[in-house]
């Protein structure tokens, strides 16, 4: 009984976490990219979409409720409004569109084998095909749930590639802090 109170609230702690996390990554990226902003919600650079990737490669279904109830949080000023519906399903979109890819990726792998096989082409592969279902699957639950100014032929792009220049550069950026931190041997 213990053990299952023990792995509960370390799986809470985890997606609590990694909630913070992508929430001030999300407020950071606006910051710092404000002036490449292509429209509300689409940016040509976005590296919350980095720590999406991040998060689930490393935590799983922890890391994308996580994403999700972060999402829910930035998105909060829309949850009483007659957007209530688009912010709370652009939430499970932004947090387990990664987790479903990992998941067709996998093919039958556990996730620890799949890391511990994870090269360079299959890091990019993984990103790229990220970044491409995570734009369609925003633009059209936008499009269905009929936000305002979506002409999804046209914000897929910047959506995508914003998403896939983001996740990229924090990749990059995270392999060389991992780089960088000595790991003392026993």
């Amino acid at each position: 009984m213990k053990i299952a109170i023990q792995e509960a609230l370390e799986t809470t702690a985890l997606t609590l976490g990694g909630a913070v996390l992508f929430a001030g990554f999300f407020q950071f990226n606006g910051w710092l990219f404000a002036d490449l902003v292509y429209s509300e919600g689409v940016n040509w650079v976005f590296l919350p979409a980095g720590f999406r990737v991040i998060l689930v490669l490393v935590l799983g279904l922890p890391g994308a409720t996580g994403i999700m109830l972060a999402t829910w949080f930035l998105d909060r000023d829309s949850l009483g409004t007659s957007s209530m519906w688009l912010a709370l399903v652009n939430g499970v979109v932004s947090g387990f569109t990664p987790l479903w890819v990992l998941k067709i990726l996998e093919r039958g792998k556990r996730t620890q084998h799949l890391l511990q096989d994870m090269t360079a082409q299959r890091l990019l592969n993984f990103t790229l095909i990220f970044a491409a279902a995570s734009s369609a699957a925003h633009q059209l639950v936008w499009l269905l749930m009929k936000r305002a100014d979506v002409n999804i032929w046209v914000d897929v792009w910047p959506m995508f590639i914003g998403d896939a220049i983001g996740a990229l550069l924090m990749l990059y950026g995270f392999k060389l802090l991992l780089s960088r931190i000595k790991v003392k041997r026993l």
